[in-house]
């Protein structure tokens, strides 16, 4: 009978039609409801004046009852807040493939929904909030990048840009001019011809070109190419000098493009995003191999990782280097997909000892689906 009362009273009207009989009785349990409880109500009063030690005995009984709810779900709020912390720690500091589709995406937005659990939990709210901020200060770029931006911008001897060209925009290629750079790493670039008038138009005589069949190379100065033993499609090195005699080993690459799936619900969609990181992985391992036989170890390497930064991926390549905006970064990192929804750090510029980064920053574009990098060094 309770059940029928919970009936939407939108459907009244109806049973009215096809069924009177039920309908009043429905009507006559609502007012046998009302009547209880006003019974009820009376009953508890009657009891506070023939015995008010009993009566309160019963509230104190009532709130007791509430309290040890409370208490139970604010545990339970507790345990997922915390839960959630050493779960997210468990999977960025290890990095496992089947972790991949959450790995992809910055830790920072974990970091925020574990918060939220906190705010829930009301008890250990310090506690825990501290647990997420040393959390932060690991896995996330802008907990140390953010705070740089009232910084002063420090003297450079070389700027190096790099930006994918969104399927060989010349119109996104000419973006980058604006920063006045030394060094170009372009992906998805543009036609050969295309790339010879913006080596000419950027540094006039100075300029020249590394052209590849997706990643280029523009440079004010000299650049003599790494000749490998086969076509290269994701990749392109050579060694750099400039009349004031410097040297650097330079390497713009763009890696195979990622898995991208909403479906998590769908176990494929785990697999996928398994596989896709594994497959990376070999992929830059093959690089590593070649360079290694041909004796080539970049100073500085760039590009279109496809990946955020995750030494589990790109180790083979990036050992013995530094991440250019984890340790000079300015203000947010994500570089793709601009203007919206820029979540991933794709985009990255990895330097050795041979040079000192002082400033890296993200420059939104106009004809690209992804933001330049622009890096500053000092020579040592």
């Amino acid at each position: 009978m309770s059940e029928k009362r919970k009936k939407p009273n939108k459907w009244r009207g109806f049973f009215w039609l096809i069924y009177p009989s039920y309908f009043l009785g429905l009507e006559e349990g609502e007012r046998e409801n009302k009547n209880s409880k006003g019974k009820k109500k009376r009953n508890r009063f009657l009891i506070w004046l023939l015995n008010p030690q009993y009566a309160m005995g019963l509230e104190a009984a009532d709130r007791e009852n509430d309290k040890t709810t409370g208490r139970h779900k604010r545990r339970i709020r507790r345990f997922w807040a915390v839960g959630w912390l050493f779960f997210l720690i468990f999977l960025y500091a290890g990095r496992p493939d089947w972790a991949y589709a959450i790995t992809i995406w910055p830790a920072w937005i974990g970091m925020f929904f574990g918060i939220f659990l906190t705010i829930l939990s009301r008890t250990w709210r310090t506690l825990i909030a501290i647990g997420y901020l040393i959390f932060g200060l690991y896995f996330v770029d802008e907990m140390h990048t953010i705070p740089r931006m009232v910084m002063p911008e420090p003297p450079h001897d070389l700027r190096v840009v790099s930006l994918n060209c969104a399927g060989g925009s010349p119109a996104a290629a000419e973006e980058v001019q604006a920063q006045n750079p030394d060094i170009i790493l372009f992906q998805e670039s543009c036609r050969p011809d295309v790339l010879q008038r913006l080596a000419t138009k950027f540094f006039g005589t100075k300029g020249s070109v590394l052209i590849g069949s997706d990643a280029s190379i523009i440079a004010r100065g000299h650049l003599k190419p790494l000749k490998t033993h086969r076509g290269t499609i994701d990749y392109v090195a050579a060694e750099w000098s400039d009349d004031a005699g410097h040297h650097l080993k330079l390497m713009s690459l763009r890696l195979s493009p990622p898995t991208m799936r909403v479906d998590l619900y769908n176990p494929e969609a785990w697999n996928a995003f398994s596989a896709d990181r594994a497959s990376r992985r070999h992929e830059t391992e093959s690089i590593a191999a070649e360079l290694a036989t041909l004796s080539f170890q970049s100073d500085l390497m760039g590009g279109d990782f496809n990946s955020p930064p995750d030494k589990g991926q790109v180790g083979s390549l990036t050992n013995g280097k530094m991440d250019t905006f984890a340790e000079a970064g300015v203000g947010y990192g994500a570089t793709c997909v601009n203007p919206f929804p820029c979540l991933v750090r794709i985009d990255q510029l990895w330097h050795s000892t041979a040079i000192l980064a002082t400033r890296s920053r993200v420059v939104g574009t106009e004809n690209s689906d992804h933001r330049m990098l622009v890096s500053d060094f000092r020579w040592k």
